[in-house]
């Protein structure tokens, strides 16, 4: 797969930006916070541990004096549709304009779906969706909600982005996460159907999709990784990778920074979207490769998406 690399100079770009951001408190979107605040953005995070972002909002102004930037929260359940909505509302009402929007908050998988231990009693209660509704229903919400502000305001000269979070897990079998793989399939699932649809209305997005972390989340089964020697990414490195992607900076190979996906594993990235359809011919074979670019072409994607149009 090409090599992603970060160009950290970027970041000053983001100064005056104005971001928002779910999962803020904590991992890697407290490192993407730190970040944006240290470079001169204006931040609006979104997180449901209230106590843990005042506390990083008291600990940024007080590392980073010189900062001309801002800082807001607001208590966020990704799953409530109204918590996502006040988020965008706020950062509205602030500034006046949304520049980038990036979905971070999630979860890892909690009890077992398939617990060998289930009995013909014991399914009988209902299991908890959570895992599910954090990270796959929270996203859509979040996406839903970002098409519309990233849309509102100056229009000339005013990048905007939207920035979602997949994982390995996203496209590779992960065994036993039984909840957390399909709700990250259905994350990298959302950023396909919507590209190029956000694209043609001058907003970019692109994904990231990390390995192993090292943070809470992670804490009950990073020591597999340590014992059997695997790479492991640290919440800043992960961060990083977060940040560049809404940056407007052009890709090496000078495209810009849309429809892009993000492979992170030991600190270091990989962009796979292109390298998936270029190869589409040799996994897919020829005929079933043009016939999906025709399906494509027939769905008028990078048209405005109506309840009008005839389903097929």
């Amino acid at each position: 797969m090409p090599v992603y690399r970060v160009d950290r100079e970027l970041f000053s770009s983001l100064e005056n930006q104005v971001v928002v951001l779910t999962g803020g408190a904590h991992g890697v979107g407290e490192s993407v916070v730190t970040t944006l605040y240290s470079v001169g953005a204006h931040v609006v995070f979104g997180d449901i541990d209230e106590t843990a972002c005042s506390q990083l909002i008291q600990r940024l102004i007080k590392t980073h004096p010189s900062s001309t930037g801002s800082l807001a929260f607001r208590r966020v359940d990704v799953r409530k549709y109204e918590d996502n909505l006040g988020l965008f509302q706020d950062a509205f009402s602030r500034y006046g304009r949304v520049d980038h929007a990036m979905s971070i908050a999630g979860v890892t998988e909690g009890q077992n779906w398939f617990d060998p231990s289930l009995d013909l009693t014991s399914i009988a209660q209902p299991p908890s969706t959570s895992v599910l509704d954090i990270n796959l229903l929270g996203a859509l919400y979040f996406a839903r909600i970002a098409a519309v502000y990233l849309r509102q305001g100056p229009e000339s000269g005013h990048d905007k982005s939207l920035m979602l979070t997949g994982s390995l897990a996203s496209f590779k079998e992960q065994p036993g996460l039984c909840v957390y793989q399909p709700a990250k399939h259905g994350v990298l699932g959302l950023f396909r159907a919507i590209r190029k649809n956000l694209s043609s209305r001058g907003i970019r997005i692109n994904i990231l999709c990390p390995g192993l972390i090292s943070t809470g989340m992670s804490s009950k089964i990073q020591h597999i990784w340590e014992v059997n020697g695997l790479p492991i990414n640290t919440a800043s490195q992960v961060g990083d990778y977060a940040l560049s992607l809404i940056t407007k900076g052009e890709q090496e190979d000078g495209s810009i920074k849309t429809g892009v996906a993000i492979y992170v594993e030991g600190g270091k990235g990989w962009e796979f979207e292109s390298e998936l359809d270029r190869l589409d011919e040799e996994w897919m074979g020829a005929e079933m490769a043009r016939n999906c670019v025709e399906i494509n072409r027939v769905l008028g994607v990078g048209a405005a998406w109506t309840t009008e149009r005839r389903k097929i």
